[in-house]
Parts: structure tokens; C-alpha cells; sequence
């Protein structure tokens, strides 16, 4: 009996090394889950730009208003976010724009 069970063991234990672990997908872990289709520019503070990552497959962009320090998710392509992205307007050049890596 205690042979078997011996034996028993060694084969769980061997065949445990020849298991590989794969990837659980656990959802959607994005920060913005609704964009913004409207943007004051003038009330913007700072626009960070968050990359895709293992959480999140979209690239994310993220508006800090003036003053309230809410945070708003706007849409990449609103005229407003690309301007300030190009950063040929000189009135906007004060708003920083802070790329997540």
C-alpha cells in the first residue's frame, strides 16, 4: 500500500513539472470606460496619453481640468486633442502633455 502510494506521488509530481501556466484574460481593466465628445481647451490643465498594456488594449486619453482637478477621458479624435498633440497653436503650448510609458 505504501508503494502505491509513493508511486502515486512521484507521478503527480513529475507531471507538475510538465504542466506550462497560461494567461487568465480577468476583463476589460481600462481607465476610461465613456469618451467625451466635447473639450474647453481653455479649461484643460495637463493631457496624458496612457499606452495599451496587458489591462488595457486602447490608447487612453486623459484630460485634467483647471481649478476642480476632475479628470475627463476624451476622444483621440476631437480636434482639440489633436491640437494640442501638434502643438502648432501658440495658445495652447502652456498645456503640458504628459506621455505614460
Amino acid at each position: 500500500m505504501d508503494s502505491k502510494c509513493v508511486v502515486i506521488i512521484c507521478f503527480l509530481l513529475f507531471s507538475a513539472t510538465l504542466i506550462q501556466g497560461f494567461a487568465v484574460p480577468r476583463g476589460n481593466r481600462c481607465l476610461c470606460k465613456n469618451l467625451s465628445k466635447r473639450l474647453n481647451v481653455m479649461a484643460v490643465a495637463k493631457l496624458e496619453i496612457y499606452p495599451r498594456s496587458s489591462s488595457c488594449e486602447n490608447i487612453e486619453y486623459i484630460a485634467t481640468l483647471k481649478g476642480s482637478n476632475l479628470t475627463k477621458c476624451v476622444s483621440p479624435d476631437l480636434r482639440e486633442v489633436k491640437a494640442l498633440l501638434g502643438g502648432k497653436n501658440r495658445h495652447l503650448k502652456h498645456i503640458p502633455v504628459i506621455r505614460h510609458q
